[in-house]
C-alpha cells in the first residue's frame, strides 16, 4: 500500500463512529471489535456486537477475528487466512491496514449490489436483464463507499456471480437442459415461514446469521466454563497438597519445642 492509499483508508475509518478513540490503528483493531463496528455501520443487521468482547489476550483476539471471519466476512465474500488473523491479533505492522482495505472494498461491492437490486425492482424486465450483466469493479479500482459505479464497468467473460447463476437456472424453461454436472434443470426454492408464505432472502439470511452467532457464543461460553472447572480442580489439588504438608510439618515442630 502506498501513502495515498493509506491516507485515504485512514480518512475513511475516521468518518465511521466507533466506540473507542483511534490512537494506534494496529492496536485499536487487534481484537476485532472495531472491525465489527465498521461492518455494522454499513450493515446493522449483519453484526451482533455482543459476540465480540474487548480483549487484551491473544487467544480471545483470535477468537473474535475467527468468529467475525466465519459469520460476517463470509457474507461479504471475504475470507481471511488463519495466519493473517494471528498477525492482526499480534499487532504486526501494516497487516491490519491491508485487512481494512479489503473490508472496505467488499463493503463497497455489497452496497453496489444492494443498490443495483433496489433499482432493478423498479425497472422493466429488459433493463433488469441488462443490469444483471454488470458487476462492481475489483482491485485498486474498487468503489469508495457511497459513490456510483461507472456505466462501463462489466464483469470479465465467463465469470458469473452465484446469485446470477441461480437466477438463470430458475428462469429456464421446463425440460430445458443445463450445461454442467448431470445436465439437469434445477430450480431454487425460496424459504417459507410457518404459514407457508415465502420469506425474503435477506431476512432469512439475517435470521440464519443470528442463530449461527448465538451457537458460536454458546460454544465459547461452554469452553470458558470447562476451563474454569479445570482451574477449580487444580486449586482443589493444590489445597489438598498444602494441607498434607502442614500436617507433616506440625509434629516435627512440636518435638523441637
Amino acid at each position: 500500500m502506498n501513502e495515498n492509499e493509506l491516507e485515504e483508508l485512514y480518512a475513511w475509518v475516521d468518518e465511521i463512529p466507533l466506540s473507542r478513540p483511534k490512537r494506534n490503528i494496529t492496536r485499536d483493531f487487534s481484537d476485532g471489535v472495531m472491525a465489527a463496528e465498521v461492518v455494522k455501520h454499513f450493515f446493522p443487521r449483519l453484526v451482533d456486537l455482543h459476540s465480540y468482547p474487548p480483549a487484551n489476550g491473544i487467544d480471545q483476539k483470535i477468537i473474535n477475528w475467527t468468529l467475525l471471519n466465519k459469520k460476517v466476512f463470509s457474507k461479504l465474500n471475504l475470507d481471511l487466512a488463519s495466519d493473517v488473523i494471528r498477525q492482526v491479533a499480534n499487532c504486526t505492522h501494516n497487516v491490519v491496514e491491508c485487512v481494512l482495505l479489503n473490508i472496505r472494498r467488499k463493503i463497497d461491492n455489497k452496497l453496489w449490489e444492494q443498490k443495483q437490486a433496489a433499482e432493478g425492482n423498479d425497472k422493466p424486465e429488459a433493463d433488469q436483464n441488462a443490469a444483471k450483466e454488470e458487476s462492481p469493479p475489483k482491485g485498486k479500482g474498487a468503489l469508495k463507499t457511497g459513490k456510483t459505479l461507472p456505466a462501463a464497468a462489466k464483469p470479465s467473460p465467463g465469470k458469473t456471480k452465484p446469485d446470477q447463476k441461480l437466477t438463470k437456472v430458475a428462469k429456464s424453461k421446463p425440460g430445458a437442459k443445463q450445461t454442467g454436472e448431470g445436465n439437469k434443470n434445477v430450480k431454487a426454492k425460496p424459504p417459507v415461514d410457518v404459514a407457508g408464505e415465502p420469506v425474503p432472502r435477506i431476512q432469512f439470511e439475517e435470521k440464519e446469521q443470528e442463530c449461527l452467532a448465538k451457537e458460536e457464543t454458546i460454544q465459547i461460553l461452554q469452553a470458558k466454563v470447562r476451563r474454569l472447572e479445570h482451574l477449580l480442580h487444580l486449586k482443589d489439588i493444590r489445597i489438598e497438597d498444602l494441607t498434607q504438608r502442614m500436617e507433616q510439618v506440625r509434629p516435627s515442630g512440636q518435638n523441637r519445642k
